[in-house]
């Protein structure tokens, strides 16, 4: 079986392993969060024991776990029985009911441990807080001068396209089909050579971004344990930062392999070959972080004492679970409330400016592809 045979074999076959970690991730996401947070709700650090809590993790992992099994067996049916159309449109199908039944059901689970703290009377006697005034013990998050290393990339990626050039067919393969048909065509230009710079300069510039929030977020501190919880979640930020730069500059990978693409030094089948075995690798790897330091590290935290307090209570801040507003605090990024990694204070004005330049950059990337390939 050659390359070309392989690779539709090769798609297919990572988009429906993708679907069972995207559930399973999200099924272990209440387990994964801290103590103190149960469904987005806050709660004493001794409530990760309460019998009727525990119960609604369960049934939302179960829940969650048999919506993805169901969606990933009639995918694998699909294919099985060589319908690779229809295996792919159930695994859209099947990852977006996962994420909106995930977060429905969270939602609901959300109003029961609300009524069930009002009811236990759980309440914060007071809004306390740690900081450091010295962290140089503290781990911290990647510097920012890693993301320079996009820019020997996106040379190499124009190097290679330059070198290339002259022995370029007249028309490039664009992209094949699920039987490994070419299906596109482009023209030899110049602009078929900026095409994976410009991908990899703005993979470089999304990864950055995302870089940029885990350095300048809050970092969360718990009075009752400030130093194991500062230490835990700076491993937590040093990890998932090594993963975005790690992760995002062999993505970037995918864009010299496409200049080799062009200029014919290898086929499109190897190319789309090994850019699906990059993406699945990064998502399969960061997946693995994640389960293993758990959201700020709190898998790092789970042997400390259990306190029946809670120090401070933030719900009000949190609408509908994930979104943060609250204009009097100063931070800008923050980490996630329900799922792994950060997000914005919606009630300061520069998180709305960023979401308008985050579709600005969105819409000059298109449309600077559509220049060059158009």
């Amino acid at each position: 079986m050659d390359i070309q045979t392989t690779t539709p074999f090769m798609l297919v076959t990572l988009l429906m392993l993708s679907l069972p970690l995207t559930g399973a991730l999200m099924a272990a996401t209440p387990y994964l969060m801290p103590k103190r947070e149960c469904f987005a709700v806050t709660v004493p650090d001794a409530a990760v024991a309460d019998p009727y809590l525990r119960r609604l993790k369960r049934i939302y992992a179960i829940g969650v776990l048999s919506l993805t099994a169901l969606f990933t067996v009639a995918a694998a049916v699909a294919f099985l029985m060589g319908s690779e159309g229809i295996a792919i449109g159930t695994f859209i199908a099947g990852t977006l009911a996962i994420l909106v039944c995930g977060y429905a059901l969270m939602l609901r689970f959300r109003s029961k441990v609300r009524a069930y703290k009002r009811e236990r009377g759980w309440e914060a006697s007071a809004s306390l807080a740690a900081g450091f005034v010295g962290t140089e013990d503290i781990p911290h998050a990647l510097s920012l001068r890693w993301d320079l290393l996009y820019l020997p990339l996106m040379a190499v990626t124009l190097l290679i396209g330059i070198a290339l050039y002259p022995d370029m067919p007249a028309r490039v393969p664009q992209n094949i089909d699920l039987q490994g048909n070419v299906v596109n065509w482009m023209d030899k230009s110049i602009g078929v050579v900026l095409f994976p710079v410009l991908l990899v300069a703005f993979l470089g510039l999304c990864m950055t971004a995302a870089h940029w929030s885990i350095v300048r977020s809050k970092r969360p501190t718990d009075p009752a344990m400030p130093a194991a919880s500062a230490w835990a979640y700076g491993m937590f930020a040093r990890a998932q930062s090594f993963m975005l730069v790690a992760g995002g500059l062999a993505l970037g990978l995918v864009g010299p392999v496409m200049e080799l693409s062009f200029g014919g030094a290898i086929s499109i089948w190897v190319a789309a070959a090994a850019s699906l075995v990059l993406i699945f690798a990064m998502v399969a790897a960061w997946i693995g972080v994640s389960v293993v330091y758990g959201q700020n590290g709190a898998r790092l935290l789970t042997r400390m004492s259990e306190a029946d307090s809670m120090p401070s209570d933030d719900d009000r801040y949190w609408k509908l679970g994930i979104f943060y507003y609250n204009p009097d605090d100063a931070s800008l990024f923050l980490p996630e409330r329900f799922g792994i990694g950060w997000t914005l204070n919606w009630g300061r004005r520069a998180a709305w400016a960023l979401l308008i330049g985050d579709i600005a950059v969105v819409v000059l990337f298109i449309g600077g592809i559509a220049f060059l390939i158009g």
